[in-house]
């Protein structure tokens, strides 16, 4: 008899089989992971706007009521200031809350801003 050389038919079959399969999982994982990245990249686009928008809003006259706008064209705003009450006199804290949205995603952020006595 004599020996063999190379694969059989069935075997190179059975081995494309395998090879396609564990292609197909390796493209869902990378599918998978660039919309993972892409949920991210929105997340970290809110917080960002969220993070600024506080800032640019508590260095100003932070006095209550309600602001809206829009930042980097396209994320809309809204801000809530109210007074909170303290026992000491001569402070004012000034609660922020701010929500953002871009499309349907939305974030809330919250913080608070201790002042001087009102003049």
């Amino acid at each position: 008899m004599k020996a063999q050389q190379g694969f059989t038919l069935l075997e190179m079959l059975a081995a494309l089989t395998i090879l396609a399969v564990c292609s197909a999982v390796l493209l869902m994982a990378f599918g998978q992971a660039a919309r993972s990245l892409k949920q991210v990249q929105a997340s970290d686009r809110l917080t960002a706007a969220g993070r600024s928008i506080l800032d640019q809003q508590a260095d100003g006259d932070v006095q209550p009521g309600s602001r809206d706008g829009t930042w980097a064209g396209g994320i809309h705003w809204h801000l809530d200031i109210r007074q909170l009450p303290v026992a000491a006199n001569r402070l004012r804290l000034m609660q922020l809350d701010l929500r953002v949205r871009e499309d349907r995603r939305q974030a809330h952020f919250a913080t608070v801003k201790v002042l001087g006595a009102q003049r």
